[in-house]
C-alpha cells in the first residue's frame, strides 16, 4: 500500500513556502504524541540497548585486570572475553539496525509500538525514510561527543519548547518527522482512512465548516429541520414516500410509526385487494445519530439500495451515508412480519453483525434471514441501529 504522491502534485496541507499547516494536521484528526508516552517509548529502546550490551560490559570487566597485570598476550586468558565482547557487538549492530529499518520504514521503534506512537513525515504523513532516520542518530551521536549527556538530554528536551505545540525536538525537525499518537488519533498508514480524511476536510474548508442539521424526529420542525430526500453526510435518511407531494420547510410531518405509506398502485383497487397496512406488522429502526425510520415488510439498506429479482415491489429503499465507506450498494435487508424482526446480508463487501446486549458481535451468513434478539443491535460498516416499537 502506498501513500505517498507524485512529486510534480501539490502537497495536501503545506504552504506555497513548503512549510506544513498545523492545523490541517489536526483537522484530519492526527494527534501529536503526548510527552510522556514519547519518553517511556525512548527508555523502553534504551533498556533492549542496555540489556544486549551486557556480553560487552561482561567481557570489558575481564579484559581491564588481564589488560593492567600485563597478560594480554596470554590467548587463554583473552578467549573468554573476546569472545563475548564479538558477541555483544553483533547483538548491538543487529539491534541498531533493526531500529533504523523500522523507525524508517514503517515509522516505529520497539518503543513506539509498545505505546501506540508512530514517526511520519510532517509533510506527507508517509513513512520516514531511512535515511532521515540516520541523519537523526548521527545528530544525536554529535552531540554526546561535544557534550556528553547534556547533549542528547537537550536534543530530546527540546521539544518542550516547539512553537508549533506538537512536541517536535530538533531530531525531529533533522528528519522532518512528526510523532503521532495512533491509538487515539488517525493513523496515516491507513491509507482508507486518510484518503477519506482528506476529502472530507478539502470538501469545505475545515475552520468554517457549518453545523449540520439534525435528523431526531422527537424536535419540532423550524429553519434548521432537516427534510429527508436524499443522502447526507450527517447520518441516516430514508427515502421519501413516493406518494408524498412537494414539500417545503415547515409543512410536512414523517409518517406515523405504525404504517409505512406504500408506493403508488400499479393496478386497480378491485385487483389490489384489501390494504395491508392496517394490519402489517412494524417497528422503528433507531439509528445512531438519532434518526428514526419507521419499517414494516421489506427495507433495503445500503450506499444506494436498489430492488432485486425476487425483491418485493413495496420494500423501502433506505440509502445510508457512512463515514467510513464501509457500506455496500445494497448491503442488508430488514425484514419485519407477524414472525418477528430478520436481518439479511446481501452478500455485502464488508458484512452484517448483529451486536448482542452483553457487547457480544456474531457475522452473518450472507442470504440467509437471521433473527433480531431483543436488545440486540444490527453493525453495517461503520452505521449501527437498533430495533424498537415492534408491533404484531
Amino acid at each position: 500500500m502506498s501513500i505517498t504522491m507524485h512529486a510534480d502534485e501539490p502537497i495536501p496541507g503545506v504552504g506555497a513556502d513548503g512549510r506544513p499547516d498545523p492545523a490541517y494536521a489536526a483537522a484530519l484528526g492526527l494527534r501529536p504524541a503526548p510527552t510522556g508516552r514519547r519518553a517511556a517509548a525512548f527508555a523502553i529502546d534504551a533498556t533492549g540497548w542496555a540489556l544486549l550490551s551486557i556480553p560487552a560490559v561482561v567481557a570489558a570487566v575481564q579484559l581491564v585486570p588481564v589488560v593492567m597485570a600485563g597478560s594480554a598476550t596470554d590467548l587463554g586468558t583473552l578467549a573468554g572475553p573476546l569472545v563475548l565482547a564479538a558477541v555483544g557487538q553483533v547483538l548491538l549492530t543487529a539491534y541498531g539496525l533493526t531500529q533504523l529499518g523500522l523507525h524508517g520504514r514503517h515509522g516505529i521503534t520497539i518503543g513506539k509500538a509498545s505505546l501506540g506512537l508512530r514517526s511520519v513525515n510532517v509533510a506527507t504523513f508517509a513513512r520516514p525514510g531511512f535515511w532521515r532516520v540516520v541523519l537523526r542518530v548521527l545528530v544525536l551521536w554529535a552531540s554526546q561527543v561535544v557534550l556528553p549527556i547534556v547533549g542528547p538530554a537537550i536534543c530530546f528536551a527540546s521539544g518542550l519548547w516547539d512553537p508549533e505545540g506538537r512536541g517536535r525536538s530538533w531530531l525531529d525537525r533533522v528528519g522532518r518527522c512528526l510523532v503521532l499518537d495512533v491509538r487515539r488519533g488517525l493513523d496515516p498508514f491507513d491509507g482508507k482512512a486518510l484518503r477519506f480524511a482528506r476529502r472530507q476536510v478539502e470538501s469545505a474548508p475545515f475552520a468554517e465548516r457549518p453545523d449540520l442539521p439534525s435528523l431526531a424526529s422527537d424536535r419540532g420542525v423550524d429553519e434548521r429541520t432537516f427534510i429527508p430526500a436524499a443522502r447526507s453526510s450527517s447520518g441516516v435518511v430514508a427515502a421519501p414516500p413516493a406518494s408524498r407531494p412537494e414539500a417545503t420547510v415547515g409543512a410536512w410531518t414523517p409518517p406515523p410509526v405504525a404504517e409505512v405509506a406504500p408506493p403508488p398502485a400499479t393496478t386497480s383497487p378491485a385487483a389490489a385487494g384489501p390494504s395491508p397496512t392496517a394490519t402489517r406488522a412494524s417497528a422503528t429502526l433507531v439509528f445512531g445519530d438519532g434518526a428514526r425510520v419507521a419499517a414494516s415488510g421489506t427495507t433495503l439498506i445500503g450506499r444506494d439500495p436498489a430492488r432485486a429479482d425476487g425483491d418485493p415491489e413495496r420494500a423501502l429503499l433506505l440509502p445510508v451515508a457512512d463515514p467510513t465507506m464501509g457500506l455496500s450498494k445494497t448491503h442488508a435487508a430488514v425484514v419485519v412480519d407477524e414472525r418477528g424482526v430478520h436481518v439479511v446480508d446481501r452478500w455485502s463487501s464488508n458484512g452484517t453483525a448483529i451486536v448482542e446486549a452483553d457487547g457480544r458481535s456474531r457475522e452473518l451468513e450472507a442470504g440467509v434471514p437471521h433473527p433480531l434478539p431483543a436488545g440486540a443491535s444490527v453493525r453495517l460498516g461503520g452505521v449501527e441501529f437498533r430495533v424498537e416499537e415492534v408491533r404484531a
